[in-house]
Formats: structure tokens, sequence, C-alpha cells
């Protein structure tokens, strides 16, 4: 079942939506929450790269949020987490169980889903007494450290970087907002699993990127697995044979159907 154009806010006269996919009969079952990529700049909820999870019994929202066009950092970031929170509180309306949350997304979406699982709690970004918690992240490719150099055309990565924050990525003020923008800063070891997915050959985003916070999450004691898709570029298939197992035997492991967990009872093997 589609369930489309779904207003979840409204700010400075912009309003976003979202898109729900629903399995079959479904009675609270586990959430993937899609966050598109397109360099926070373009793009929207109408490309979901895990629709085809309702099939095995998942519900998937796919949501708009504030591009660089109408609005900085961390605009899309509050946007993302309003979504959640949004689904939270309809979670019976549209049968989520709000305890089995999965974060998703490619690129600059990759980057917001991982953002989110490691910021829970983050008072700036979440609406008041708001459980911004998710239980699992899958990230396809998203840049992970904005203050790292990029070897491939960095003019028109700073470009996209200085949009982003608001201010250029090399000043003082713009060091600072990349730090608050890295998903490393905030990681402690109280992360939910991560799965990060990255092609070997991404000359957009660097696979250096995905090492960093797979990097970060080890040292702290994180459950992270990362599956290199080799040969691939960016924007790879997300449902080739093999990377669709991969994603599909992490949902199955940390967010099973039918089984309600904590991702601290539950490490990789």
């Amino acid at each position: 079942m589609e369930i489309l154009d779904i207003p979840y806010k409204k700010i400075d006269g912009v309003s976003l939506y979202m898109d729900l996919f629903l399995p079959d009969d479904a009675q609270s079952v586990p959430l993937i929450m899609w966050i598109h990529g397109g360099a926070w700049k373009k793009g929207d909820r109408k490309w979901c790269g895990l629709k085809n999870q309702t099939a095995r019994g998942f519900a998937v929202a796919s949501i708009d949020y504030r591009l660089t066009t109408v609005a900085p950092f961390p605009a899309c970031i509050e946007d993302c987490k309003s979504a959640l929170v949004f689904l939270r509180e309809n979670a019976s309306k549209y049968s989520i169980d709000p305890s089995r949350v999965c974060v998703a997304g490619d690129s600059a979406g990759g980057h917001l889903a991982a953002l989110m699982g490691v910021s829970s709690g983050h008072a700036d970004w979440e609406p008041e007494n708001a459980d911004c918690s998710v239980q699992a992240v899958i990230d396809f490719y998203g840049p992970s450290q904005m203050r790292r150099d990029y070897p491939n055309n960095p003019n028109h990565i700073f470009e996209i970087l200085n949009a982003l924050l608001g201010e250029n990525v090399l000043t003082p003020r713009g060091l600072m907002l990349a730090a608050a923008a890295s998903p490393q800063t905030y990681i402690n070891g109280s992360e939910p699993p991560f799965l990060l997915l990255h092609g070997d050959k991404d000359d957009i985003v660097p696979i250096e990127q995905s090492y960093l916070l797979r990097d970060e999450l080890e040292k702290h004691g994180s459950t992270v697995l990362m599956h290199t898709v080799l040969g691939g570029g960016h924007c790879f298939d997300h449902n080739s044979p093999d990377v669709k197992a991969v994603v599909d035997n992490f949902l199955a492991y940390f967010l099973p159907c039918g089984e309600t967990i904590s991702h601290n009872d539950r490490k990789w093997k």
C-alpha cells in the first residue's frame, strides 16, 4: 500500500512531505526511513532506494528535507529528526512499530542517516522531549568527514560544502560548522549497528570517507559492517544481488520482522 504526499512539517512557509510504503496486512511492522541524496541541494522523496523492502515486511518512509537552496545546515538534519518524530507519533495510525526503526540513505542522504545514528539526544536539532533514536543505520556512500580534502575536483566539492554549511569551509567558522556536520564528532560508543556500503571506484565521495567512519565506530566499540562494491562508482545499483543480500542480511539480523529487540542485545558475528 502506498500513502503519498503526507505533510509532516511546515517551517518558514516551506511544507515538507513524505511518502509511505506499507507491506500488505501491516501490523506493527519495523520501519525504514529513507533519506535521498543529491549533494544536499537537489533530489526529493520520489527516489527511494529501499522501497523494495516492503516485500520483506518493512514499512518504508521516503522523506523530503530542506535543501541548501532553501536553508543551510543544520536545517536538513533538523527536518530528518522531525520526520522521525512524526512517524513515531503516528505509529499506530500507520501500523509501524516505533521501537524498530532503521534510518538509511545514499550520498548526502547517507551522511544524514549516519548523522542521525550518532546524534540522538542533540537538543539543538530535536523537538523538546522527542525520541530521535534509531535502532540501525544503513549508509550508502555518504561523506562522513566534512573537513577532509577530496582528491577529485576539489573546487566543485568545496562549492557544495560551502552551500551546505552556509559558510566557506576553509574559514575558522566554516571549519567549526564542518565539524558539527561530521558524524565522527558525536561517536561515543552508544551508536546503533551501522552498515556502510561504498564502491571502490567512487570518484565523487572517496571510499576513504567510509573507512574513516568505520574506523571511528570500531574504535569506540560500536557494531559496524562495511561492504565494498568492487568496481562500483557513485550511485551503484542498490538492488544488485550482492548489495541486496548484504542489506537483507543486516536487516534480518538487527531489525527482524516479528521480534522486538534492543541493538545492545545483538552483535554482528
